[in-house]
């Protein structure tokens, strides 16, 4: 018995349906669904100098394309567009600033997609580093650890540099690296006998030199996992380079005396 004409049709729906649901319809592997600016190599450039990393080294702006099943795709093209005046991008992504101040918004662009990257500043060249406050602090513990007790005042740095008139004026965006010391030693990362303390108690040993040129960080000691006297101390150092070498006064020395309470 043949089937009548309303089977007919519905077997070539159900036909259309399945031949639907067996096609490829995703778009090609080169085919750029999404972007992804990349980190900035530094928070600021200097005026009149190219963007690098924080050993000095040129470093280009970076983006990554991925197709729409997620997968890198390597050669994309890829372009940055300043939106601020003041600064120069190559071919490859290479930044160098014409302005002397101010901050930068670029994005990464492919096609019909666009992405925006973190505002990068222009400052000053940093000509040299002095302390803003003080050097000597000491920190009269308790034991056992008690968080709001145990914890240094700020570990202030000021960057300067000169400009062509000769006044003195601050480097904005500029990065400050602490590191600290117990008898000689260094304390190692993930050593939270001595920890570095940003605002908000978050745990960071780099900071960044604000709009006065200041950068500090606080130190919290965890007395039982490094003294084994009622009197010791930490050593910080902070230091700021410049083109991979360090500036004027850099590093600087801070001591924190450490005794019971």
């Amino acid at each position: 018995m043949k089937p009548g004409p309303a089977r007919l049709a519905s077997l070539a729906a159900v036909a259309a349906i399945v031949a639907t649901s067996c096609t490829d319809v995703s778009a090609p592997v080169d085919h750029v669904a999404a972007l992804s600016f990349g980190r900035l190599p530094a928070p600021a450039v200097v005026a009149g100098d190219t963007l690098r990393d924080s050993l000095g080294v040129v470093e280009p702006l970076r983006a990554f394309a991925f197709n729409s099943a997620g997968d890198s795709i390597p050669d994309a093209p890829i372009q940055f567009i300043a939106l601020d005046t003041g600064v120069t991008i190559g071919p490859l992504g290479t930044l160098f600033a014409n302005r002397t101040s101010g901050t930068v918004r670029i994005i990464a662009s492919s096609g019909d997609l666009q992405i925006a990257g973190a505002p990068l500043q222009v400052t000053r060249r940093p000509d040299s580093v002095a302390v803003s406050g003080v050097a000597v602090d000491t920190v009269a513990y308790v034991v056992p650890d008690l968080a709001s007790a145990n914890v240094s005042k700020p570990l202030g740095v000021k960057v300067t540099t000169r400009d062509t008139t000769g006044g003195i004026l601050v480097s904005q965006s500029w990065i400050v690296s602490y590191q600290a010391f117990f008898r000689g030693s260094a304390i190692a990362a993930g050593d939270t006998s001595v920890v570095f303390l940003a605002d908000g108690n978050k745990q960071s040993t780099v900071d960044t030199t604000d709009s006065g040129g200041l950068a500090s960080r606080s130190i919290r000691v965890r007395p039982i996992g490094i003294t084994q006297s009622a009197t010791d101390s930490v050593i910080v150092i902070a230091t700021v380079n410049y083109r991979g070498s360090p500036v004027r006064g850099s590093p600087l020395r801070f001591v924190v005396q450490l005794r019971p309470r």
